[in-house]
């Protein structure tokens, strides 16, 4: 199933480039929609989840690794 980003979330995913913008941004595909991690040195930095509906699903902020 592929979907199709709203503005809002395209948007999002901008905003989420341009605070890390030497991160890699990867997108994992989910039968509920997608979700988008940033990685920078091989650690997840950033998580959002987009559903398919256009809805945005933000998680509690990533605690910092030991």
């Amino acid at each position: 199933m592929a979907i199709e980003l709203t503005t809002d979330q395209a948007r999002y995913i901008a905003r989420m480039r341009a605070g890390w913008p030497d991160a890699d941004v990867r997108v994992h595909q989910r039968g509920w929609g997608v979700i988008v991690e940033v990685r920078r040195m091989e650690r997840t930095i950033s998580l959002v989840a987009f559903d398919g509906d256009g809805g945005v699903r933000r998680d509690a902020p990533l605690r910092r690794a030991a």
